[in-house]
């Protein structure tokens, strides 16, 4: 007795090769389809992606409006402890490294040569000095307010005097008398009042002694700053550093500079470090503290605190750098 089979009656496609298949694709005849879709399937298709897109679209516009609505162009939404940053400024150094060497923290040139050596061995001081006075020219044109005879409006913020870093503010900034001017600033914390340590009678045992000393000098508001101080990290640094002044002489960065609010064109207060006589030839290591109560201060996490390297070649000394190059 014969016995059905499951799909006996199946019909086997017409196979197609070469010209034909790609004429079949591209339109049948049986069926008027193109490229396997009939006209209606491809008007179908279309028009639910057109739909698609459009909602997309408006459902992420939506979106931004509303995340736009959210925020200020001008104000944070978290500020000081809200925010990720917190109330810990950090200690930036001025001015910066060239682009070939923007990854390095060493400052090094030869204080008896002005530019780059032929030799390609190190490099004069005018580079340092070029890149310094780029730094300082925008505070030569800011449109800050003269503090001394007025007060900043809203908007408005204290114009940082040039002359107040003596030295360090004219010239090639001490860099072709070996004498270079490091320039410190404090990062730009939105809202942020200080704390400051303006009690002589109730000072912390880590402040140094030359900055007690420079605050019994003071009075008043002009104790309200943020104190900064400069060492070297090892005994052989404290030996070839020699002697430091700074520029303002009270090496702080005083209250009237903030807080920051954002104000168009702001430029922050500095504090100069001239260092008078660093040995020659030896590679000292610094580091510069700034001293607020509410400003931490951690080796690991760098808080509070800017680190380099000085490096300053004579004649004699770049003579032998370069030999063993």
């Amino acid at each position: 007795m014969p016995v059905d089979v499951l799909g006996g009656t199946a019909i086997r496609p017409i196979q197609r090769e070469g010209w034909e298949a790609i004429s079949f694709f591209l339109y049948d005849k049986s069926t008027g389809a193109i490229m396997g879709r009939t006209p209606k399937s491809w008007a179908l298709i279309i028009g639910f992606y057109i739909i698609y897109y459009i909602l997309l679209a408006a459902f992420w516009a939506l979106c931004m409006f509303v995340f736009f609505k959210t925020i200020d162009d001008t104000v944070p939404k978290w500020t000081t402890d809200e925010s990720l940053i917190g109330t810990s400024g950090a200690l930036g150094i001025r001015p910066n490294q060239s682009d070939e060497f923007i990854d390095s923290s060493m400052i090094i040139f030869n204080q008896a040569a002005e530019g780059k050596t032929v030799t390609g061995g190190v490099a004069g001081w005018k580079e340092w000095a070029e890149r310094t006075n780029k730094f300082l020219e925008k505070y030569r044109t800011s449109k800050g307010v003269d503090c001394t005879s007025e007060e900043p409006g809203p908007g408005k913020f204290c114009k940082f005097p040039l002359e107040s870093l003596g030295p360090c503010g004219q010239d090639n900034f001490g860099y072709d008398l070996g004498k270079p001017c490091i320039y410190l600033k404090m990062n730009k914390i939105y809202g942020l009042t200080h704390s400051y340590y303006n009690d002589t009678a109730d000072l912390p045992e880590e402040l140094p002694t030359d900055l007690k000393l420079s605050m019994a000098n003071l009075t008043g508001e002009e104790l309200n700053q943020i104190w900064v101080n400069c060492h070297p990290e090892h005994p052989a640094d404290k030996e070839g550093l020699g002697d430091i002044e700074y520029f303002p002489k009270s090496a702080g960065f005083h209250d009237k500079y903030f807080p920051f609010k954002n104000q168009a064109n702001y430029l922050g207060p500095l504090v100069a470090v001239q260092f008078q006589n660093p040995t020659a030839g030896q590679l000292l290591h610094i580091e510069c503290r700034a001293y607020a109560k509410n400003i931490l201060y951690s080796k690991r996490d760098k808080l509070g605190i800017a680190h380099f390297e000085l490096l300053i070649h004579n004649e004699a000394t770049a003579k032998k750098a370069d030999a063993e190059l």
